[in-house]
């Protein structure tokens, strides 16, 4: 039921001007992450070309996260995380203005891709269900 509701909330997520600002979003990752995060998206843009497809969030600070975590937002159900670390980014597929739903055949594809590049991809995850985390091992 959760996954079905992290689901739903996401499909009517409203594409904003701060989420296509993909380059600056990049630059906040440490220099592993950003080097993995910005061949992967390459290669996936060269793989989905029909497809838009967005960095919605990479670095996030403490005091963010920990908001986050406090109102229980399905944004996180963790204190600690990736994204504070620098090492994570969330990439969505964007559908007439708005993040496309999860059960749509491009992100098992896409999640198989970033798992080429190494990286440990969110839609293996039983709880929280998050196929459109990425985050770069070790």
């Amino acid at each position: 039921m959760l996954k079905l509701l992290v689901l739903i909330s996401i499909m009517f997520m409203p594409l904003t001007v701060e989420a296509l600002d993909e380059g600056s979003k990049i630059e906040q990752l440490s220099p592993k992450a950003k080097e993995t995060f910005t061949k992967f998206l390459k290669k996936a843009r060269e793989e989905f070309p029909k497809h838009t497809i967005i960095v919605a969030e990479t670095y996030r600070t403490q005091q963010r996260q920990d908001k986050l975590f406090k109102k229980g937002s399905n944004t996180t159900t963790v204190r600690i995380s990736k994204h504070t670390k620098r090492v994570a980014a969330d990439i969505y597929f964007i559908k007439n203005g708005k993040i496309s739903a999860y059960h749509q055949a491009p992100y098992l594809e896409l999640g198989e891709l970033g798992e080429s590049f190494g990286l440990r991809w969110g839609g293996r995850w039983k709880m929280p269900f998050d196929p459109g985390h990425y985050e770069v091992q070790g």
